[in-house]
Formats: structure tokens, C-alpha cells, sequence
């Protein structure tokens, strides 16, 4: 009996093993078809559908701070609480707020004035200047010009403080100018200067510089730094001849070597300013994984939220919608986010889809979410972020980072894996704009968690009225979601968490080095 038995027990485990295949080979085409049904779920209509809603008129830009923001965050945490994502904000919500200083320019106290020898010269506001930054009340003082830029301190000495410092426009692509003009206060600033004035070029004609104005009057970041005044070349021209010096031959292409004071001058320069504080919103859901031994580490997919908002005053069509930029990302995040809650099995990894705000105002938002993350910063594993995907070229999308860590060797296993897509991903081909350090992904990669970022570049509609949702190719940004989707399928559910490039990570910490200077 026992020999009949055994031999029974054989047999059975022998007819099973067929049956046990049988149904591993089952489970995974259903795993897989699961899968396939959630990217599917990612549709032209649905994307036209989000950022007609977010770029349209109704929500004036979404500037951050604005009440079209938070209507934006709203409707977000709205679709993440439908799709049954737990909150990831702050005290149980899907929203952390972050602090935020607007300075509003009083313009009836703000002056440019210079006397020399009893001659006066006061300056036109928004005729020969506008100023930034808010201006201080009652400055008096000289005037030292540094030449293209604030020089350092083994140069300059102690010539810049309590005067104001003049330098001429930074020489870079214009996108770049803000953050040129921001280093060179800071320079200013930690000189002892009182003012940074900035020539602008000789092409700037008075309606452009009352544009200007109009725009810094509305608001500006407040920062605990010196005002920025812009004066028009032939103003400034004019300083310089009050002071004795040769104009063309100080701001030529030879220039100053060291500061020059403006001997005998002395300028009146003021205005006030009236802070308001201000709490704008990131937005927050996360997917919980399904793994014990993973849940608790997270890949972060991220797109700002926000837009320049009303930024062309007085004209027949003032309002920057945005639709590209990046109403495109922030719809992604939310198809994405819909699709996974599809699934049937979650990912191993949770995942934590986040709008971030004021990106546009200098990554304020993304950087505020990295510094005082709603999870333990070790335990994210990776940040994807998407930012202006709907335009361009129909079957290509830029990633930038994917030679910094494992993340762009795994983005090409699955791009291959999905032919159908129709999508080419190319390596940074514009690495003079210099797009590493303008979207929301650099300050998880400050922090070095490994972040990869997918764009389709910028075209004649950016920050512009003109970026409207009718101009976005929906065919192309679904198709890019859907590999994104798959991406983020794969790398939720690797169980080694992505790796820097050694040589990825030393490029990385020099550029951030760079940027911070």
C-alpha cells in the first residue's frame, strides 16, 4: 500500500507540474494585458479635455501666488482623491504649501536721481528705468561701475560698498538672463553694494521698458537683497558724461578692468514696497506599492503646476495660458496616475505623483517639496519630471540625465520594448540653453536622488499668449505618457533602486556647484 501510494503521489505531482505551468503562463499575459488596458486608458481626448481646463482663460495663467493656481491644485487633488490615491501632502492632505514673499512696487516713491556739481539729472521712470527687487527708501550715494560684471573681492575691495554698482547686461541667451542677473546681485549684495543697476542695451526703446516696469510692478519675489534697477543706454550715457568718462569706451568690448567710480556723482535712489505673505500650493497623491519589503521607497514623478500668468497687460490677449508649459506635464501626471489606479496589482515601489508650483519663479516649489519632503528623502529611489511635452516633433521626445544614472539605460530597454510607440528618445541636443538646471528635476538631483527629465523643447509660442491648447499635438503626448507609463511600471517594480554613473554623479555635483555660485 505504501509503494501504491507513493507512486500515486508521483504521479499526481507529475500531472500538476503541467497544470502549475499552465497557469504561471496564464497569470503573466494577464499581468501583461492588465498593463496594456491601463496605458490604453491614456487618451488623446483626455489630455485635450485637462489642459483645455488648466490653460484656459478662466484660470489667468495660474501665476504663482493666484487664485487661478490653487484652482489648478484643487482640481488636481480633486482627480487624485477620484482615482483613490492617498494623500501625500502635509497634516493628511494631497497639499504641502511652502512660503512665498510678494513685494509690490510703490511707484509714486520710487526715484533716479543724480546731482554733480550742481547739475541734476533725474530719470524717467518707465521711460529711462524700471526697478526690481523693491526698492529702499532713501539711498544716497556714489555710483561705481564694474563693467560686465560684479568683479570678486581680490578685485573689487571694498570700492562697491554703500555705493550702487553698475554693470552692463549680462552676455547670455536670453532665457538665461534671470538667473545671470541673480547671481550678479547676490555678487552685489555680499560687496556691501546698496543697488545693482544693469544698462540694457542700446535696441531698448521707452514702450519696452515700460512693458518691463508694468510687469515688476505687479510683484516680485522677496528677497532679503538689494534692488535692481534697469536704466536705458542713452540714460546712462548720459551718468557717465556727468562724471568726465567715455561711455563707448568703458562698456566696449575691452571694458573695464576695475571698478570705476563715477567721481562727483551721487545718486538719490528709492522707492517702497509693500510684503504680503503668502502660502502656494504643491499637490501630492501617492500609489501605495504593493511589495512589504519596497512600499516604503518611492519614485516621484513630477511637473510644475504653475505659469507666468498675466503677461502681456493692456493688450487684446493678456494672458500666458500655458498649455505647453506645463499644463502638458501636469495633465501627464494625472493620466498617469489614473492609469496605475487601474491596475489590478500595484507596483512594488509606491509611487508619488506631484504638481509643484512657482517652478516659474525659480523652482521654488520642487525646491521646497526637496528640502522638506512629505516622505524621508533616502527612501526616493528616483524623480522623473515632465515639463512641456505636447509639441515639436511627433515622434521624439529629449531626456535629459540619462547618461547620469541606470535610469536611461532602463528608459531605452523599455522604449525598445514598445515599438508601437513610434517614440525616438534623444540625449540633451541643446546642451547650451543649459535645460539641466531649469525644471523642477534639479532639486531632487541637488539632493542627489537620480532624476531624469522628458521635454520636447521650446518653440515660438513659449511664455507666450499664444500657447494654447489647440497647438498641442495629442497624438505625440499620449503616446510619450504611455511610454512613461511603462517606464515607471518598471522601474517601480525593480527591486535594485536606480544607480548614479559615478563619473553622472561628479558632473552632476559640478553643475550644482556651478548653479549655486
Amino acid at each position: 500500500m505504501k509503494a501504491y501510494r507513493t507512486g500515486l503521489v508521483v504521479a499526481l505531482a507529475a500531472c500538476a507540474q503541467p497544470v502549475q505551468q499552465a497557469a504561471v503562463e496564464q497569470a503573466a499575459p494577464t499581468a501583461a494585458a492588465a498593463l496594456a488596458d491601463a496605458a490604453a486608458s491614456i487618451r488623446p481626448q483626455d489630455f485635450y479635455a485637462r489642459i483645455g481646463f488648466l490653460a484656459s482663460d478662466a484660470l489667468q495663467g495660474r501665476d504663482t501666488p493666484s487664485p487661478g493656481l490653487e484652482a489648478a491644485a484643487a482640481y488636481i487633488a480633486s482627480e487624485f482623491h477620484s482615482f483613490g490615491l492617498r494623500p501625500a501632502g502635509e497634516d493628511g492632505g494631497y497639499l504641502q504649501r511652502w512660503p512665498y514673499v510678494t513685494r509690490v512696487l510703490d511707484v509714486a516713491s520710487v526715484r533716479f536721481d543724480v546731482q554733480a556739481e550742481g547739475r541734476s539729472r533725474p530719470l524717467a521712470y518707465r521711460s529711462d528705468y524700471y526697478v526690481t527687487g523693491g526698492a529702499r527708501a532713501g539711498f544716497s550715494g556714489g555710483l561705481v561701475f564694474a563693467g560686465s560684471a560684479v568683479p570678486a573681492a581680490d578685485v573689487r575691495g571694498n570700492t562697491l560698498r554703500d555705493r550702487a554698482v553698475i554693470i552692463t547686461q549680462p552676455q547670455v541667451e536670453a532665457r538665461q538672463q534671470g538667473q545671470a542677473i541673480i547671481r550678479a546681485r547676490a555678487s552685489a549684495d555680499s560687496a556691501g553694494a546698496a543697488a545693482l543697476i544693469v544698462i540694457l542695451p542700446p535696441n531698448m526703446d521707452a514702450a519696452a521698458v515700460a512693458q518691463r516696469a508694468a510687469g515688476a510692478e505687479r510683484a516680485s519675489r522677496g528677497l532679503p537683497s538689494i534692488p535692481v534697477f534697469y536704466v536705458r543706454s542713452a540714460a546712462a550715457r548720459s551718468l557717465f558724461e556727468m562724471a568726465g568718462l567715455d561711455f563707448n569706451a568703458l562698456t566696449g568690448s575691452a571694458g573695464a578692468q576695475r571698478p570705476v567710480p563715477l567721481a562727483g556723482l551721487t545718486a538719490q535712489l528709492g522707492g517702497g514696497v509693500t510684503e504680503t505673505e503668502h502660502r502656494p500650493p504643491n499637490v501630492a497623491g501617492m500609489l501605495p506599492g504593493s511589495d512589504p519589503a519596497l512600499r516604503n521607497s518611492y519614485v516621484v514623478f513630477s511637473a510644475h503646476i504653475d505659469h507666468t500668468g498675466i503677461c502681456a497687460p493692456g493688450t487684446a490677449d493678456p494672458i500666458c495660458n500655458g498649455a505647453d508649459d506645463d499644463a502638458s506635464g501636469t495633465s501627464a501626471i494625472m493620466e498617469l496616475a489614473e492609469a496605475f489606479a487601474q491596475l489590478p496589482v500595484t507596483p512594488k515601489r509606491s509611487i508619488i505623483f506631484l504638481g509643484v508650483s512657482g517652478e516659474e519663479k525659480g523652482l521654488l516649489g520642487s525646491s521646497y517639496f526637496a528640502d522638506n519632503p512629505t516622505v524621508p528623502i533616502d527612501s526616493i529611489v528616483a524623480n522623473v519630471n515632465i515639463d512641456m511635452i505636447g509639441r515639436n516633433h511627433p515622434d521624439s521626445v529629449v531626456v535629459i540625465g540619462k547618461d547620469y544614472s541606470t535610469l536611461g539605460p532602463l528608459l531605452e530597454q523599455v522604449n525598445a520594448q514598445h515599438p508601437e510607440l513610434r517614440m525616438t528618445t534623444s540625449d540633451d541636443i541643446w546642451p547650451e540653453q543649459r535645460f539641466f538646471f531649469r525644471s523642477d528635476h534639479f532639486n531632487f538631483a541637488r539632493r542627489e536622488v537620480p532624476a531624469i527629465f522628458f521635454f520636447t523643447g521650446v518653440h515660438d509660442d513659449y511664455h507666450r499668449p499664444s500657447d494654447t491648447v489647440d497647438k498641442i499635438d495629442l497624438d505625440k503626448i499620449s503616446r510619450i505618457t504611455r511610454l512613461i507609463f511603462y517606464y515607471a511600471n518598471a522601474i517601480a517594480n525593480d527591486e535594485q533602486r536606480p544607480q548614479w554613473d559615478p563619473e553622472g554623479l561628479e558632473e552632476v555635483r559640478r553643475l550644482v556647484s556651478q548653479r549655486n555660485r
